[in-house]
């Protein structure tokens, strides 16, 4: 079992992934997995993204107690309702917290870090109180951009750190961006989070990992977008201006160029997961790690569409070259106007009349639902859109299109 849950992540992203493992006591690298209430055959979540700051406390909060059933184990395959959720459960009678093998942050910007913030400063207050940790993590994926320019140039972002502290009285992105980051990172070494483990570093392009039976390629950043990177901050420092970084922060190309995207494989099926990064840098990353060449297009089960379908962040030929039978757009059309018009119908047009697949929308959208609908004329594909009654958009793969 493969099966994500996308939940209302409003303008942000915020998802679960869990599957199934069938080693018996193995941990992300083979080692001994002290069991945490699950049996051999237990089911694995990653937590991607906790969309902006409201997300947690009213939706994210109330899907991750929904992983642990009544005697500590987490929901089975077999104990799904009919809808693939998760069922709903008292909580354990023996205590035991919500397992999360990863908390994965694609890149430091509120509308995916914000919800992330208040769950380990949920985590970090009972710490503090001496009481029960409200969730069980074992690991945190996140790209720092302080430690990603200091690859280039090392001793950088502490020459920075002055003009962005300095940025911050008056540069709100900088100050949500940059305390964000820095608030998750004090997070994992409070919680003693082992920091993007098995990766042993950064998660950069080509980094390889397998988590329990799900085999992880990073796809993007590359050098060249850490180059990109480093250079604003460079900039800066040899300027001495932080409106050079700042400005970058307004229009989102300092976090994007950060991304993560990953690529999930697993014995049910495929994701590649693209976070705000531009269509451009996914399609070199896949080219340079062997996956995308002329003869095909690369197929994936599931794609998550880049930047909530921007049409700024992917052109018609990212739709040509990377094909699959689900995709996933994370959006409400109300803070940003996403999914763009153009980016629907780059899509729609880059697939034949004759072609099965299906377009979510994790939000009601009338203008998206509109577009969708006139592109639907003598073709096959479907749309689904998350109801408003439901947690979570749910996709199984294996769920025919």
């Amino acid at each position: 079992m493969l099966t994500f849950d996308f939940l209302d992540a409003r303008h942000g992203d915020c998802f679960l992934v869990r599957w199934d493992a069938e080693r018996d006591g193995q941990g992300p690298e083979g080692g001994h997995d002290p069991g945490n209430g699950r049996g051999p055959d237990g089911e694995r979540v990653m937590l991607v993204d906790g969309g902006p700051s409201p997300v947690y406390r009213a939706s994210l909060q109330g899907r991750l107690h929904r992983l642990t059933g009544p005697d500590g184990d987490r929901a089975r395959p077999g104990g799904q309702d009919r809808d693939g959720d998760p069922p709903a459960h008292d909580p354990p009678r023996d205590g035991l917290p919500p397992h999360l093998d990863v908390v994965c942050l694609s890149h430091v910007d509120d509308d995916h870090a914000g919800g992330l913030v208040r769950l380990f400063r949920d985590m970090r207050q009972a710490q503090h109180d001496g009481e029960a940790l409200p969730y069980d993590v074992d690991a945190l994926w996140f790209n720092s951009v302080e430690e990603l320019v200091d690859r280039h140039v090392p001793g950088l972002s502490a020459s920075v750190h002055p003009l962005l502290e300095h940025a911050a009285a008056s540069e709100a992105a900088v100050t949500a961006s940059y305390n964000q980051g820095r608030d998750i990172r004090d997070a994992a070494v409070a919680l003693r989070l082992d920091g993007n483990a098995p990766f042993g570093g950064p998660l950069t392009e080509g980094a390889e990992a397998t988590l329990h039976d799900l085999d992880v390629t990073v796809v993007a950043p590359d050098e060249g977008a850490l180059a990109e990177l480093a250079e604003k901050w460079h900039e800066a420092r040899r300027r001495g201006d932080p409106e050079v970084i700042s400005a970058a922060y307004a229009d989102d190309s300092v976090p994007n160029l950060s991304s993560i995207v990953l690529l999930l494989r697993h014995a049910d099926g495929t994701a590649l997961l693209t976070g705000d990064a531009r269509g451009d840098h996914v399609l070199a990353g896949l080219r340079a790690l062997d996956l995308l060449d002329d003869a095909a297009p690369f197929h994936v089960d599931l794609l998550k569409l880049p930047h909530h379908g921007s049409e700024r962040n992917v052109e018609p030929d990212f739709f040509e070259r990377i094909r699959a039978d689900h995709y996933v757009i994370s959006a409400d059309g109300v803070r940003h106007h996403h999914p763009g018009e153009d980016t629907l119908r780059w899509l729609v047009e880059s697939r034949a009349p004759e072609d099965e697949y299906v377009v979510h929308l994790t939000n009601h959208i009338p203008f998206a639902e509109e577009a969708l609908a006139e592109l639907r004329a003598d073709r096959a594909f479907e749309v689904e859109v998350r109801g408003p009654a439901d947690q979570a958009l749910v996709i199984t793969m294996g769920d025919r299109p």
